[in-house]
């Protein structure tokens, strides 16, 4: 294992321990998987397979972090989502710009795209 793969391993690890932290059976599956495709991937030769499944691994890693959110029903029967600093939260401004005219029929009206292609 070279130095970039127990790097990318290491933050795999820190990235599912922070996204499961209180949900153990999901920690523990996800570490299994890492580790399986770490040891899947330690017969690779080829540089070029090797930097991939490292960009891989990162990609993982990043998305994680940035986009999974741990819930927590309360007693109440309402979740509690846990976001914790790597959450990556928009401001909605994306949402608010009108992105009809792309999108076709399945936005609720039909686009503009549509309308000059039947021409």
């Amino acid at each position: 294992m070279s130095a970039t793969t127990k790097q990318a391993y290491k933050q795999a690890l820190k990235s599912i321990n922070t996204v499961f932290k209180n949900d153990f059976p999901i920690l523990k599956a996800a570490k299994t998987q890492i580790k399986q495709e770490i040891f899947k991937n330690s017969k690779l030769t080829n540089t070029e397979e090797i930097t991939e499944s490292i960009k891989k691994l990162d990609e993982i890693s990043n998305f994680l972090l940035s986009n999974l959110v741990q819930g927590e029903l309360k007693t109440n029967g309402k979740y509690f989502l846990n976001f914790h600093d790597k959450t990556e939260l928009g401001d909605n401004e994306s949402i608010k710009t009108n992105h009809t005219s792309k999108m076709g029929s399945l936005s609720g009206s039909k686009g503009t795209s549509i309308r000059s292609s039947k021409k």
